[in-house]
Formats: C-alpha cells, sequence, structure tokens
C-alpha cells in the first residue's frame, strides 16, 4: 500500500536537526536531507511533505541577551533592526533551501515556516514569494517554539493568508519541549482561528496530545479541522485499538499518517500504521489518500 508521511522535518545540517531534538537522537536520525533520500528510495514511504520550523522567538531572545548592559536607546533600535534582518534572512534561506531541494525530488512537497514574531508585511511577503517562485500549497507553525498561542494576532494573520491563498495550514498541536501540559497548542486554543475561517484547511498535529479528546470534541463541528498520527505512534502509550478508535472518531477522512522525523523512525511508523484493524478503505485514507485530497499532490 502507498504511504504518504505528511510530518517530516528536514534539516540543513545534523547539528541543526540534532539541536532541536535537544541535542541528542533517540531514533539515530539527525534530520538531514542525506538521511531521507535512502528511505524515499527503500519505498515503503512514497512521498513526504518536509516541514521547516525555525525558532524566531528564542533565538532572537538569546541574540538579545549577548549584547552589552550599557547600551542606549539609540543603540538598541539599530542592533534590533539588524537582528530582525537577520532573522528574516535566515528563515527566507531555509524556506528557498527546502522548496529547491522537494522541487529537484518529486517525492517531497515542502511545507514553508511561517512565523507570528516576524514583521507581519515581511512575512506576507515571504509566503507570496513562495506561492510565486514555487507554487507551495502549505504553511507550518509552531506556536509553543515561540512561547504563543494560535490566538496570538500574528497567526490570525498567517491563517488569514492562508485562507485567503487557498493554503493548508499545519500547527503543532499539545505537548513540545518544556511544554508538557500542551498549554500552548490545546485544542481550545485553535477555535479563533476555525471559526474565523470556516473554510481553511488546519492540521492540528499529533492530535493534540494529550488533549485527544477535546480535539474530539471540536471535529464534528469544523469541518476545515484536520489532525496526524505524528510522533504519538512512537511517544505515547496510545494502543493499536485506541487508534483505531480515535480515527473512527474523529472522521478517517481528516486523519493524516506522519511520522514527525526524526524524532520517530517513519518506516517503523509506518510499519505498525499498516497492522491497524481498520478496513481497506479507512487504512488508505489515512495512509495516503487523505493526503494526496488536502495537498493536492500528484
Amino acid at each position: 500500500m502507498e504511504i504518504i508521511d505528511s510530518h517530516f522535518h528536514i534539516y540543513k545540517n545534523a547539528q541543526t536537526g540534532l539541536l532541536a531534538q535537544g541535542g541528542k537522537s533517540g531514533t539515530g536520525f539527525s534530520g538531514t536531507h542525506e538521511e531521507t533520500i535512502p528511505i524515499l528510495n527503500r519505498g515503503q514511504i512514497s512521498k513526504i511533505v518536509a516541514l521547516a520550523v525555525i525558532p524566531i522567538a528564542p533565538m532572537r531572545q538569546a541574540a538579545m541577551k549577548s549584547w552589552p548592559a550599557d547600551l542606549n536607546a539609540s543603540q538598541k533600535e539599530a542592533l534590533s533592526a539588524e537582528l530582525e534582518t537577520k532573522l528574516q534572512n535566515r528563515l527566507s534561506s531555509y524556506n528557498e533551501w527546502l522548496c529547491r531541494i522537494a522541487r529537484e525530488d518529486g517525492r517531497m512537497e515542502p511545507a514553508i515556516a511561517a512565523d507570528a514574531t516576524v514583521d507581519s508585511a515581511v512575512m506576507a511577503a515571504e509566503i507570496h514569494s513562495k506561492i510565486h517562485d514555487y507554487r507551495i500549497k502549505i504553511l507550518k507553525i509552531h506556536p509553543t517554539v515561540n512561547s504563543l498561542t494560535p490566538e496570538h494576532e500574528g497567526y490570525l494573520k498567517i491563517f488569514d493568508l492562508a485562507h485567503t491563498n487557498n493554503l493548508v495550514v499545519i500547527s503543532h498541536g499539545g505537548i513540545a519541549g518544556e511544554d508538557l501540559e500542551g498549554k500552548y497548542c490545546s485544542p481550545e486554543k485553535f477555535k479563533i482561528a476555525l471559526d474565523t475561517f470556516p473554510n481553511l484547511k488546519l492540521v492540528v498535529a499529533h492530535l493534540a496530545y494529550p488533549h485527544i479528546k477535546d480535539l474530539l470534541a471540536l471535529a464534528p463541528r469544523h469541518k476545515n479541522l484536520y489532525t496526524d498520527i505524528s510522533f504519538i505512534m512512537r511517544h505515547s502509550p496510545v494502543s493499536d485499538e485506541a487508534f483505531c478508535d480515535i480515527i473512527k472518531t474523529f472522521g478517517p477522512d481528516r486523519v493524516l499518517f506522519g511520522s514527525d522525523f526524526p524524532w520517530s523512525d517513519p518506516e517503523k511508523d509506518a510499519a505498525r500504521l499498516l497492522k491497524f484493524k481498520l478496513d481497506k478503505t479507512e487504512l488508505e485514507m489515512v495512509a495516503w489518500k487523505n493526503a494526496m485530497n488536502l495537498f493536492q499532490l500528484t
């Protein structure tokens, strides 16, 4: 059976990928492009949605901490302007690199990073440029990385842009890093976006674990809400039987397979998926058909 991994991170180098994982890998993967190619070549995973995530707010905070304490207002303003330009360029460079390698390998679909803390006009220009140059279809946001919720004004502007340009938004959902309660990306934090933009296609990833019940409660009221089973295939106590019940309750036409590479091994997660006691139609939808339809893949 064809399998599309709809939640797959790729980093420019091993150092960056390991840093994103907290300094070491639990799977043996650092998350590089070079590690991705053999996975695709083996053929169990036929396509991937490659997600760009860059921690702009933490990078900004780290840079500002290194500034001399005796700066005057004018000096701070100049340094701030210089820093913002560097951060914007870094985000754009990462998105450009991801789009380029995806274009060179037709088995990858890029999901570019969109950040609420970057100037909204600059962020809009970045998104429009990637639409023009690469016909991108997907934006990736990670509010928790910036210690924000998707209710933040900057994210609402990103949702608006996605809604206007018929882009899918994939957002982190649930726990991440030090946020062990998943307070930033719990399901209720997405209600404003879902209500304001009823035609926006929004993927709240990882079943918003551990808030699965709250996510299931949102699903019947918001047909534009999707989810995936990435990360928690490896990093949660959810059983195969429970996964099947969750998929059927949420709606098998709106659940996507994903691994969250490099945090998980996509081939091992795919093998587990194929053991789920779903009927053939349901399994095909989760494994690849939903991704094909949602992301307009060829």
